[in-house]
């Protein structure tokens, strides 16, 4: 499934390799996001086209997954454990907490 994404601006040579090196990019997207979407919430490559076609479907499909977090608890339920769901569950529970609060 090819999704329309002409409106996005062009991800520039240089972000093309630092997101190569960052990502594992021949993992899968879904897998990836489960266990490590909880870090990048704040993901915002999917808002670029990549001119890799691989490499634009799994940035996409990952920014698609962790921006919704019904998606996000869906692949994290089908890809951990309980015990790593739970564990990863309370990570973003209590980060939630730290960031609303104002001292």
């Amino acid at each position: 499934m090819t999704e329309q994404r002409s409106h996005l601006p062009p991800a520039s040579a240089e972000m093309e390799n630092n997101v190569r090196e960052v990502f594992p990019i021949g993992t899968d997207p879904e897998e990836f996001a489960a266990k490590d979407g909880v870090g990048w919430l704040e993901f915002t490559f999917h808002e670029y086209r990549f001119s890799d076609p691989e490499l634009d479907s799994w940035m996409h499909t990952v920014g698609k997954i962790i921006t919704d977090p019904k998606a996000l608890e869906e692949v994290q339920r089908k890809h951990l454990s309980e015990e790593e769901f739970r564990a990863v569950r309370k990570y973003m529970e209590d980060d939630d907490l730290e960031e609303d609060t104002d001292f």
